[in-house]
């Protein structure tokens, strides 16, 4: 791994990240606490959930190939997104 870093700080000039690896006591951790729920966790859970519903019922109506498409469609815009 050592010889693609110099490689990389060597030739395009990205130097290797350096990292805090200190850990958190688990002991002082609360328990049960959870992640927040933010506006934009909810707008990609209804997004994932209407895109596979939709998905669902092109597959079940025997139209496939308009459900492949909505896939490409989902894949792309999450990707560029």
């Amino acid at each position: 791994m050592e010889y693609i870093w110099a490689f990389l700080e060597g030739f395009i000039g990205f130097g290797r990240p350096h990292y805090i690896s200190d850990e958190i006591d688990a002991r002082d951790q609360p328990v049960g606490i959870h992640p927040p729920l933010t506006g934009y966790r909810i707008i990609v859970t209804l997004v994932v959930a209407i895109v596979g519903m939709t998905k669902s019922g092109l597959f079940y109506g025997q139209q496939p190939t308009e459900a492949t498409s909505v896939e490409c469609v989902f894949g792309v815009g999450i990707v560029t997104g």
